[in-house]
């Protein structure tokens, strides 16, 4: 945050392009910051002026007398080149550039905006933007900003600040919460992000004592490594983040190369992120409301179990089904906790969970009885939240129920969520103590299961990043020896070369044998059945050309098998390197799996598995992960998996060893961290999962 003091609580302001006309950014700018009662010096610029709204107008940013910590452009993109060389001149330390024309305009608007950042770097300038709304601090008043954030309604006092690359769309997210009653510190627009981006305002915030959450909308980063290494540093702190992202049906370029490759997205990589980081990713504009509401109290579950307690069965139904996919059990209750329920609860209730206080039982006579229900079941160890059913309950009955929850959740470490379908100007009074005690009421039971199973995840990862950093493998160094001195300069390995490497790290590998051509004796030196594949780095597809021959039993076999993938080999790629023909034991049994690294250019190395064999084009059934990390995260990968119920045993077969699997993901993702300078991909098609162990049956590394 101190990096950017004189950004986000800047003591002095000049905004440039100021003019009689109400409409232009710079007008609004000055306006904004004068009637929200901004208490620094603002400098309003315009040669044409001598004053503006009472104020001294100045002819350049160079030309102003006191310091100024803030520059707020709103000319037209054409002339901001000129004013970022007056205001470099004056060493201000930031500038926001509303001017639209940049880069999204064309190759004129990207060559305009090189020539402002090398402008802006070369006098140690941070930009904000250009083409962007511009940012609020709503604590200190400072509304560097135009359209929009300017405008009523005004934000109200809180702890979230919000980041967005998108302007309107990420107001849309500001004034939605604001209708629910959220608060907000900081709003930040950052448009093209030529310089500052995204990213090092998270982090900026992150060390803003008055900033509890973070919310972001983003459409893309460049530096994904960063914002894992942010987000996992958030969630350790207590400090979550919850991002949008836009464009997620957005594709990564596939690399040729490798069956790995194919398998995944730029999305699928981002929701990696989410799951390693407790960046908590949202969907919808209701949920960044109803996340932060959750989040307000700071309360999080132990469990995934759930009390739902209520009027109204078909809400613990919906409940029920909403949480089941996420994780949320409705827990067992233990017999102490029912037996002091039978004493509170009608008798046409029900004690189990859900539990049913049946119709008319929210109210001010009923108070105690309520209280000692509520409180029973809090106290039992399976129940980690409660969320408690008021459905249609009218306005004297959510009031009871309100006041006596509020008392309950002074005291309380679990959470407590209420759902409400009555209107809101009928119980207002009610969701005042609500709002007050920290409980937050949602619209829809699914809506506050999702939201208890927020809050779980959340604490699930923040306890494995305290506890586990170290196994996870944050820490790892590059290797000593890199991939090139093993290799040269060719552009991938063979697979022998590449199946040597991964024996190097720990992952088993076939047994193999590489001739120039049929031995008499060969038969005997390897047990069949056979594979017989060519053995040419320049060959990564050897299937597809006829070079790979399977379930070879006999010599006979084995001669006139060598020689057709050799003579396959010559027709389809003559100028291929040969190495010679690899002879290897054919592994039967267990199950087909692709595993494999692929090299993301904002993400870096990242490991991928997922179902083999007949099952990859079928299921498309995969799962990843960023590198490097350790088995729990690894374990976390197969579990995801659709056949990870196949490889643990069904219809009375053998379980096959996941955990070996496990070990194997983690030695592929130290392996491609270390080496993240040299491998651009690797793939290992099939890996074999076996009753005890794993076998790397093929493999490929590709350099890059």
């Amino acid at each position: 945050m101190n990096n950017y003091k004189n950004l986000l609580e800047p003591r002095s302001i000049a905004v440039v392009g100021v003019s009689e006309d109400a409409g232009r950014p710079g007008s609004q700018a000055v306006r904004a910051l004068m009637s929200n009662g901004y208490t620094g010096t603002i400098y309003p610029v315009n040669p044409k002026y001598e004053t503006f709204e009472g104020l001294k107008c100045y002819g350049s940013v160079a030309d102003i007398e006191g310091d100024v910590d803030l520059v707020v452009i709103g000319v037209p993109a054409q002339g901001v080149l000129a004013v970022l060389e007056s205001s470099a001149q004056k060493k201000v330390p930031f500038a926001v550039v509303l001017s639209g024309g940049f880069r999204e305009s064309g190759p004129e608007g990207v060559l305009r905006e090189e020539k402002m950042l090398a402008i802006a770097r070369a006098a140690g300038m941070r930009i904000i933007g250009p083409n962007c709304l511009g940012f609020a601090n709503i604590h200190s008043r400072v509304y560097a900003a135009f359209g929009s954030i300017t405008r009523e309604p005004k934000l109200e006092k809180g702890s979230v600040s919000l980041v967005t690359q998108s302007g309107g769309f990420g107001y849309s997210i500001a004034l939605a919460c604001a209708e629910a009653g959220i608060g907000f510190r900081h709003v930040i627009a950052t448009g093209n992000e030529s310089d500052v981006n995204t990213v090092q305002l998270i982090e900026a915030l992150l060390d803003d004592d008055e900033t509890h959450t973070i919310v972001a909308y983003i459409e893309g980063t460049n530096d994904g490594r960063a914002l894992l290494e942010i987000g996992r540093k958030a969630t350790a702190r207590g400090k979550p983040i919850l991002l949008w992202k836009g464009g997620v049906t957005e594709q990564g370029a596939l690399a040729a190369a490798s069956h790995t490759a194919s398998m995944t997205g730029v999305y699928d990589f981002y929701r990696a992120l989410f799951k390693q980081t407790g960046i908590v990713e949202i969907r919808e504009i209701h949920e960044a409301v109803d996340f932060l509401k959750a989040l307000e109290s700071k309360k999080y579950p132990d469990n995934g179990g759930v009390a739902v307690m209520g009027v109204s069965g078909g809400s613990a139904i919906v409940f029920a089904d909403a949480g089941e996919p996420q994780g949320l059990t409705l827990c067992e209750l233990g017999n102490d906790t029912q037996q002091k329920l039978l004493a509170v609860v009608p008798n046409i209730g029900a004690v189990h969970n859900p539990i049913d206080l049946t119709a008319g039982y929210f109210s001010a006579a009923n108070a105690q009885k309520l209280e000692a229900a509520v409180g029973a079941t809090l106290e039992d160890p399976a129940v980690g939240s409660l969320c408690i059913n008021l459905a249609t309950t009218g306005v004297s009955g959510s009031l009871a129920a309100a006041q006596v929850l509020a008392r309950i959740a002074a005291s309380a470490s679990k959470p407590i969520l209420v759902f409400s379908s009555a209107p809101s100007v009928q119980i207002a009074e009610a969701l005042r103590v609500f709002a007050d005690a920290g409980i937050p009421v949602l619209p829809s039971p699914s809506r506050a299961a999702k939201a208890i199973a927020m809050l779980m995840r959340f604490k699930r990862t923040q306890s494995r990043i305290l506890q586990m950093q170290e196994d996870e493998g944050l820490k790892v160094e590059r290797a000593s020896v890199p991939l090139s001195t093993a290799v040269g300069s060719r552009s991938s390995l063979s697979e022998v070369e590449s199946k040597e490497m991964l024996r190097s790290i720990g992952i088993p590998v076939t047994t193999d044998l590489i001739v120039k051509g049929f031995d008499a004796a060969l038969f005997d030196k390897v047990k069949a059945p056979l594979v017989v594949k060519i053995v040419s780095a320049d060959i990564a597809h050897k299937t597809e050309i006829g070079g790979v021959k399977v379930g070879i039993r006999t010599a006979q076999e084995l001669e006139s098998a060598i020689e057709q993938v050799l003579a396959n080999a010559q027709r389809h790629v003559p100028a291929a390197y040969i190495e010679g023909v690899l002879v290897s034991e054919m592994v039967t049994g267990g199950f087909e799996l692709i595993a494999g690294v692929v090299k993301d250019p904002s993400f870096g190395p990242v490991v991928v598995v997922g179902a083999g064999g007949i099952y990859a084009e079928v299921l498309k059934d995969s799962a990843c992960r960023i590198a490097p990390f350790g088995l729990p995260t690894a374990m976390e990968m197969l579990d995801e998996l659709q056949c990870s119920v196949i490889m643990r045993g069904v219809r009375g077969a053998l379980p096959l060893d996941v955990d070996a699997v496990a070990r194997a993901l983690v030695a592929l993702s130290q392996f491609a961290w270390e080496q993240r300078g040299d491998i651009a991909e690797i793939d290992i098609n099939p890996m074999f999962v076996l009753p005890h162990g794993v076998i790397a049956a093929d493999a490929l590394i590709v350099r890059g």
